[in-house]
């Protein structure tokens, strides 16, 4: 195994394999085939009638997949499947080194996961993970304004949007929240042991349509219609990629505007994304989300001026 971690590849024909081991090359494709059994990140490849085993990381992956794909965004999109310690392999290793053979396409200038600052992160996202696998609950610690234990929470996912990495619960009252991960200060046992799956498999569900961490867990969906002006619309047009998932198109008008709508559950849900773009993004209806909006562009105004 430690000859995987240096070598990118192992055939059972090296010399200064068999010496080391003091083994017959027989041998020694008993002992690999024997690991590749035990380990799904090892493969064989096949070169003529000659075999080779080669340790896949996930930094030869992404390798790969930035050389040869025209999308980027799927690799990002793939951030969630993976832990911070992960990433910073990814990105000390494979972003630099793609970075420079590459450097007249590539230019990373920032890291595509959030660095977790607490000193004890990675003991809180095993925690988190072992939670999540074995429907534990757990105690845990929040410091947003002041620090607050929250008791007794089912950790249903590790949620990684918007940049942030957040931890998908439901508290004691059976209420769901999104708590941001750097925030947490320490996990815990609970007094409470173990739960059932069937237990949280509506907010599971909830979870896949979820758009952002302001999205709320049980209020019906309301519909906003907006409109971006001439100047931005191409960026909204039918075939673009969608900003958020509720993003539907309905119309180009004569004037080179484009009319699509956003589901929201709270007005925080929508309206930091429809300031990004002011003032090029007009609420068309409702008239309370409305405004509500130009309600916060008064504000900012007159802070502003002051």
């Amino acid at each position: 195994m430690e000859l995987f971690l240096q070598r990118k590849e192992i055939n059972s024909y090296d010399k200064d394999i068999l010496e080391e081991f003091s083994c017959s090359g027989k041998t020694l494709e008993r002992y690999l085939n024997e690991i590749e059994g035990s380990y799904s990140h090892i493969i064989t490849i096949k070169k003529s009638r000659k075999k080779l085993w080669k340790l896949v990381r996930v930094s030869d992956i992404f390798e790969e997949f930035i050389n040869n794909s025209y999308d980027l965004t799927n690799l990002f999109d793939l951030a969630k499947n993976f832990d911070p310690e992960i990433f910073k392999e990814l990105e000390k290793g494979t972003l630099a080194k793609v970075a420079k053979n590459n450097e007249s396409v590539f230019l990373f200038k920032n890291s595509i996961m959030e660095e977790l600052q607490s000193d004890n992160a990675k003991e809180i996202f095993k925690s988190l993970k072992d939670a999540i696998k074995n429907y534990e609950y757990r105690d845990i610690d929040y410091k947003y304004n002041e620090e607050v234990t929250h008791k007794n929470e089912k950790c249903l996912k590790l949620v990684f949007m918007d940049n942030n990495w957040y931890l998908a619960v439901i508290d004691e009252h059976k209420k769901f929240y999104f708590r941001r991960l750097s925030f947490i200060v320490n996990v815990s046992y609970s007094s409470k042991n173990s739960y059932q799956k069937k237990e949280i498999e509506p907010y599971l569900k909830f979870l896949e349509t979820a758009q952002n961490a302001m999205n709320l867990y049980g209020v019906e969906k309301k519909t906003a219609t907006i409109k971006a002006t001439p100047n931005i619309a191409k960026y909204f047009e039918k075939d673009m990629k969608k900003f958020l998932p509720s993003q539907t198109f309905k119309s180009k008008e004569s004037d080179g505007s484009i009319v699509f709508t956003l589901n929201y559950t709270q007005e925080l849900e929508i309206l930091p994304f429809i300031q990004k773009w002011l003032p090029d993004l007009i609420i068309v209806e409702p008239k309370e989300l409305k405004e509500a909006y130009v309600e916060k562009l008064k504000k900012s105004i007159v802070n502003h001026l002051s």
